[in-house]
């Protein structure tokens, strides 16, 4: 192993680290970025079309969201993929004894439940918000109109 391979091992693992942290915190930003939308929307803002705006505003964000998670993923298998590949070269030419399982599949047994994706459920979560959210703002548009 090289010194260089070692800190390019390091880095995208850094930026791996990076891109998991943020994928799961993204879903709580969403969903608190939400009911403070729907609050203050409900709450404090009593005519339609202010009500209207603001959750039209917040559709937006939710959905700049989901699209920065579906971009994190991406960019984390991207990472994910390297280290693995990584390390089976430095497997193969004995450099090191043993591969780190970073997937469900290298695992072994494990149940259906465990089989679940993160992501998608993290992913689902946002759709959701995001739909409920755009739901609300169609509602109070049909009413500012009619």
């Amino acid at each position: 192993m090289s010194e260089e391979e070692i800190v390019q091992y390091r880095q995208c693992s850094e930026e791996w680290k990076y891109y998991d942290s943020t994928i799961w915190q993204m879903p709580t930003t969403a969903i608190t970025i939400a009911s403070g939308i729907i609050t203050i929307s409900y709450q404090f803002t009593k005519q339609e079309l202010p009500r209207t705006i603001t959750l039209f505003f917040g559709c937006l964000t939710l959905f700049g969201l989901t699209v920065a998670l579906i971009k994190h993923r991406l960019f984390q298998a991207q990472r994910i993929k390297f280290l693995i590949e990584t390390e089976k070269d430095w497997l193969s030419s004995k450099k090191i004894k043993h591969t780190v399982g970073r997937l469900t599949k290298d695992i072994g047994n494990v149940s259906w439940y465990q089989k679940i994706s993160a992501y998608y459920c993290l992913l689902f979560i946002m759709i959701v918000a995001t739909l409920c959210l755009f739901s609300l703002f169609l509602y109070n548009l049909i009413l500012l109109l009619s």
